[in-house]
């Protein structure tokens, strides 16, 4: 295949495949989006469509008696909670300024932007602009901006969020990840150490035939980064593209952070539940399976989380010439500090545990429930958690 061809191709499935989170992938991240996924099985294939990620008003958080039928508490090992101090979040240490408001023309998800367009997202509080010669746009359902200098075989990814420490913006461009092409080019692998220049985290990635620069910029409250793609002969402008549109980066404070924070405050002291349950069965030999999943997540009003997940499953058959089963029962528990955070594409709730890892849920509310990750979920009262 021609290079050209692939970038074309690329940059086609950068418009119709999303992450869940802010990573720059077009393969949905929890692909290590935004920090490391839980182990999990893979979800369910008849599971529905993910909700519309949106706001609601206080009343919209799902009630603790709306619980699926036959859901099973965990009971973790260990009820006692570490003494872990409130989630750290953004990067206070930012030379970035933040003015009151911000110029150019409010994005729309689904528009088309030219060079020269001056583009703000007021939610996240910063604007950026459209360099000359380039398209840019952000289909509905995709979870990065997207730019193209219509002049070169190239794309560029443009991701943010709000609350983004050091060690987050890190992991952002920390491991591999695939543009969702399905094929060995499109699976951008890092090179090198990440290198810091004051606020500016800068990393190389490479393929089989393409190049990438990947530039983050910690803002206090807001964190912008682009990922440029491109061939190797291409390398200088890439970068060049890529100082570019991050050197074009205002911050202001961001307009949804009232919101933020009324949603996180609906969510202390509260447990957040999703069960799962699936069974099949009947075909030949008498076959039959189930599984049960529950994931709780009990968010303190300090900022400390505790994360109970539970998997178990179990097979069995029956035939003229043998019976026998099988059951397994996997758990993988993990605690931290937690916050509630804006992304391009709507909330997600981070999780950064005590081993450093980051986790990160894409809450979504839809008809008064609340879904995580498209799964929908209950909120009640923790009994762990105050």
């Amino acid at each position: 295949m021609k290079t050209s061809c692939l970038i074309a191709l690329l940059f086609c499935a950068c418009l119709v495949c999303a992450c869940s989170d802010d990573k720059p992938s077009s393969d949905s991240s929890g692909s290590k989006c935004s920090g490391k996924s839980d182990d999990k099985p893979a979800r369910d294939v008849d599971k529905p469509d993910p909700p519309d990620r949106r706001d609601g008003d206080e009343n919209d958080w799902p009630r603790e008696d709306d619980k699926p039928e036959g859901e099973h508490p965990v009971r973790p090992d260990n009820d006692e909670p570490a003494d872990t101090p409130g989630a750290e979040r953004g990067f206070k240490a930012s030379n970035q300024a933040e003015s009151d408001s911000l110029d150019g023309k409010e994005f729309n998800s689904g528009a088309t932007y030219n060079g020269g367009d001056k583009l703000k997202i007021t939610q996240l509080g910063f604007s950026f602009a459209v360099p000359s010669g380039s398209i840019c746009g952000m289909p509905v359902g995709s979870s990065a901006i997207q730019l193209r200098d219509e002049g070169k075989d190239m794309l560029a990814l443009l991701f943010a969020r709000t609350g983004v420490t050091e060690a987050e913006a890190r992991d952002m461009i920390g491991n591999e990840f695939d543009l969702g092409a399905g094929t060995d080019a499109s699976k951008m692998i890092p090179v090198g150490q990440i290198s810091k220049d004051g606020d500016h985290l800068l990393r190389r990635f490479e393929s089989t035939t393409l190049v990438g620069y990947a530039e983050v910029l910690l803002g206090k409250n807001a964190t912008v980064g682009i990922l440029t793609v491109g061939v190797s002969a291409d390398a200088d402008f890439l970068k060049s593209y890529r100082a570019k549109v991050i050197g074009g980066v205002k911050f202001a404070t961001p307009g949804g952070e009232k919101d933020r924070v009324k949603y996180q405050n609906d969510l202390k002291g509260k447990v957040v539940k999703v069960f799962k349950y699936n069974s099949g069965g009947g075909g030949y030999g008498g076959t039959s399976w189930s599984s049960e999943t529950n994931m709780h997540w009990h968010l303190g009003s300090d900022g400390h989380y505790l994360y109970y997940y539970q998997h178990t499953g179990s097979s069995s058959f029956d035939s003229p010439d043998a019976t026998g089963g099988h059951a397994a029962d996997t758990n993988n528990n993990h605690e931290g500090t937690w916050s509630l955070e804006l992304t391009l594409t709507g909330s997600v709730l981070v999780l950064r545990d005590s081993k450093g890892v980051i986790h990160t849920q894409v809450l979504g509310l839809k008809d008064g429930r609340l879904y995580v990750d498209g799964d929908e979920a209950t909120v009640g009262p923790s009994d762990k958690v105050r």
